[in-house]
């Protein structure tokens, strides 16, 4: 399909406003004590790019500048801010003279321009946590003020702290991405994402009509502002996207060519937007309790389960806590903190939040005392000595709803992307292996996984069983016949062919 780019940048160049800022170097000044901003500004790779952090305004927009800085060569950077700065925060790259972006598609590096930048937002500072900046935190900064535009009565910070995280989660799912502010490098489809847009850049620089990356930022800033296949605008950036993304799996076979798969899939028919005009959080998590299990003669993991709460529209997830400091979300009743050293006390809670990012209170603290010596564990300070009763002998359910999309990666390849349902488990479930043709094949935490290359035009049968940190595993799914079909770019999926793009 030929992409009318001409006319694309023609609307871009038009609706595009780029205003700069002069901001002189220097971190935080003044002298004092300071915290450090810091993470990845990636494109490509940003090299030598202009890092300011401003604070943020309950409008959405920057507010002073408390910090600036350069990127380095693999687009790290590292800010120093007065460590009395906390709360919402805005980390803006803007390119400078001899600022670069590696370029995925190409290879090569490429000019930032002082007329190119990108953005990230966060709710809550925490200097332990690195930010990402990249096009799709770009794509969430522009819509936070839209969300902020649906909020009834007076933006509070906690009203605005729960737009931003919708923001982030908005554009998250769209491409498929759990989180768009950790670093794209521990994520295979963050990185399948930035490569496509990447070639959307280099597709809109061959009409040269443009030199930069601001007609595809503005086609993707315009497609986020209403997220519905029936929007003009939305449909472009479906037609460019797509355009861009079989460039991407024909020149990339294997894993990245499924990952780009599953995110066409869920650009093509994206998940309805929020009531972003919800200001009502979920009920605040009750039941929290813990069993611990020995690791290592000196580490343990805790399993965490709690009651399902309840929200006037539904609740997105929850997220965990040890000491204060977020450790995981979880979409489920239960969590497993990995490892932790025994014979020391942990406080853990949990958090619900809904898809408007309203966040409930943290639940009563839970005290958490792994004791290596005897397997007991102090719970809320009292101290069971009964191993057998804390022994969890009930396996996970078995997982549902597995299916399968496919691609081809070379003549005679192909890719499998399976998906499932979660489990659910008494307390928690740890994980679930991924069988083909009976034997494992991988582990994995998730509710999905990529088998990277299998012979096209012959029969496999997936299943996939949970199990929690106890060792207990679930009965097998109900198989999975997959049959690759390298002539149609199809797949049978238990006798029925889905014919691919």
């Amino acid at each position: 399909m030929c992409i009318p780019w001409k006319k694309h940048i023609v609307a871009a160049l038009l609706l595009l406003c780029l205003p700069l800022m002069m901001i002189g170097c220097g971190g935080g000044g003044g002298g004092g004590a300071t915290s450090v901003v810091s993470g990845t500004a990636t494109k490509g790779p940003i090299a030598g790019g202009l890092v300011s952090v401003y604070r943020l305004l309950q409008s959405g927009s920057r507010g002073s500048l408390v910090g600036s800085g350069t990127t380095e060569a693999d687009g790290s950077y590292a800010v120093n801010v007065p460590a009395s700065v906390t709360g919402p925060l805005v980390v803006t790259v803007t390119g400078q003279t001899g600022s670069t972006y590696l370029s995925e598609s190409t290879g090569a590096a490429v000019p930032f321009t002082a007329s190119e930048s990108f953005s990230a937002v966060v709710d809550n500072f925490n200097p332990d946590v690195p930010i990402t900046v990249s096009p799709l935190t770009e794509m969430a900064f522009q819509k936070l003020p839209l969300i902020l535009e649906e909020k009834p009565g007076t933006i509070t910070t906690e009203v605005l702290q729960s737009s931003i995280v919708a923001a982030n989660a908005q554009v998250g799912a769209l491409f498929n991405v759990t989180d768009i502010l950790a670093p794209p490098a521990d994520d295979q489809v963050y990185t399948a994402a930035l490569m496509v847009i990447d070639q959307m850049v280099v597709d809109s620089k061959a009409t040269g009509a443009v030199t930069d990356t601001s007609a595809v930022m503005t086609v993707l800033t315009q497609a986020i502002v209403e997220v519905d296949p029936a929007a003009p605008a939305y449909q472009t950036f479906v037609d460019v996207f797509t355009e861009a993304a079989t460039e991407v799996a024909v020149d990339n076979p294997g894993a990245v060519t499924a990952a780009v798969g599953s995110i066409t899939t869920q650009v093509t028919d994206p998940p309805p937007e929020p009531n972003f005009s919800d200001v009502t959080a979920p009920s605040v998590v009750t039941g929290v309790a813990a069993t611990t299990y020995a690791a290592t003669s000196s580490t343990s993991s805790v399993v965490l389960a709690w009651e399902a709460v309840t929200d006037n529209i539904a609740v997105a997830g929850y997220d965990v806590y040890r000491d204060g400091s977020k450790i995981g979300t979880s979409n489920s009743t239960g969590f497993t903190d990995p490892s932790v050293t025994s014979n020391i006390t942990y406080s853990y809670t949990v958090v619900a939040f809904d898809a408007a990012g309203n966040f409930a209170a943290a639940s009563a603290p839970l005290s958490v005392k792994p004791n290596q010596a005897s397997l007991s564990v102090t719970v809320s300070g009292q101290l069971s000595n009964d191993l057998v009763s804390q022994l969890d002998l009930v396996a996970p359910a078995a997982p549902t709803g597995l299916a399968a999309v496919t691609a081809a990666i070379s003549g005679t390849d192909s890719s499998v992307a399976l998906s499932w349902t979660g489990s659910t488990d008494n307390v928690g479930v740890a994980g679930y292996e991924v069988y083909r043709n009976g034997v494992k094949i991988t582990t994995v935490t998730t509710t999905s996984y990529i088998d990277p290359s299998v012979a096209s035009g012959t029969t496999y049968s997936y299943t996939v069983k949970a199990f929690d940190a106890a060792g207990n595993r679930s009965s097998s799914s109900t198989a999975l016949s997959v049959t690759p079909n390298q002539a149609s770019l199809g797949v049978t999926v238990t006798g029925q062919v889905q014919t691919g793009p």
